[in-house]
């Protein structure tokens, strides 16, 4: 727990409101209760700003009219928030073997196991060599972790799941902010993964965890190996995924998509039900309508790219052109 004015004077900001108020954690502007932070970096989001029920905000200059409640201004508000998650974020110490608060319900634990504190295994679970679960991790009945797996704090598993070897989950999801002198700040990634019952998760497949809400699995999904999920992506039921396809953050697919091998999917998008998409397709934009779709280009110089890429949404009135002119030809 910090202070208003502590978080304040970490990033050099002006503080409007009780410097004195406790921040308990972080959250988003449409989730955030009573002594939490959250953060708006533009216009657009004025109406959540002026409704939210967060205690204090991380705002520009130019939003504070839109601000109803204690605010932290800074001239880069994403910056700043990267930094200040940095204060929220849990510290975890490794031990070896399992400790004293772990709850392991008798389920069975290779050597050289770190388990860490307030952890619960379900009944029945097998967890296999060298693999680390972090502190506040919970695994359901009946599961099977393979050997090498990371299960990183505050991780969720359910039943009759099986993590395959060397997979992660609950590693930190890719989020940075660029300060003037174009250098790097890491956004400390707050929330957590969360898995439902009967998922199967590939050997050395990530899973990020959320940035400040959850990423989520939902039950049934089948991961193959070497597949990267961002951090805040969900997944629908029953859904499954080839291997080398990587899911960029924020993005949520549907119940019973199948996604083939070596597939790129842009953040913040949504894709409905009942999705077919093909091996090395790019996915750049909503699917709202069920079906089967590929996306695939050839290599070729990024200009030439964009000239083509012109060409070809233009292909459908090019034909509609081309008949009416052969029929006036046949005509004459």
């Amino acid at each position: 727990m910090h202070t208003l004015g502590e978080i304040a004077k970490l990033v050099n900001a002006e503080l409007v409101g009780d410097g004195e108020l406790k921040i308990t954690s972080l959250a988003s502007i449409d989730c955030a209760k009573s002594n939490q932070l959250s953060y708006v970096v533009s216009e657009k989001y004025q109406e959540q700003l002026s409704s939210t029920q967060a205690s204090a905000v991380i705002i520009s200059k130019s939003l504070q009219k839109y601000c109803n409640t204690s605010a932290i201004i800074v001239e880069d508000v994403y910056l700043a928030f990267a930094q200040i998650t940095h204060l929220f974020k849990p510290k975890v110490i490794h031990i070896s073997g399992i400790h004293a608060s772990a709850d392991t319900h008798n389920a069975t634990i290779a050597p050289n196991c770190c388990i860490g504190k307030n952890t619960t295994l379900g009944i029945n679970t097998i967890i296999g060599a060298n693999t680390i679960i972090e502190d506040n991790s919970s695994i359901g009945d009946n599961c099977i972790i393979g050997s090498n797996v990371s299960i990183l704090q505050g991780s969720t598993i359910g039943n009759n799941t099986v993590i395959e070897s060397g997979a992660v989950i609950g590693s930190e999801g890719f989020g940075n902010a660029r300060d003037k002198h174009k250098h790097w700040h890491s956004i400390a990634h707050l929330g957590n993964v969360i898995i439902g019952d009967r998922v199967n998760i590939g050997a050395n497949t990530t899973i990020d965890r959320g940035t400040l809400e959850d990423t989520h699995i939902h039950q049934g999904v089948r991961l193959d190996n070497l597949v990267h999920i961002a951090h805040n992506v969900i997944i629908g039921e029953d859904t499954a995924i080839a291997a080398c396809t990587g899911i960029a953050g924020s993005t949520q697919i549907g119940k019973r998509c199948m996604i083939g091998g070596m597939v790129g999917v842009v953040g913040h998008l949504s894709i409905c039900d009942d999705v077919i998409v093909n091996a090395k397709s790019t996915i750049d934009k909503n699917i709202t309508v069920a079906g089967m779709y590929t996306g695939i280009m050839p290599l070729m110089p990024h200009k030439k790219w964009q000239i083509i890429g012109v060409w070809l949404t233009k292909l459908d009135k090019i034909t509609q052109y081309l008949n009416i002119k052969l029929s006036h030809l046949k005509g004459k």
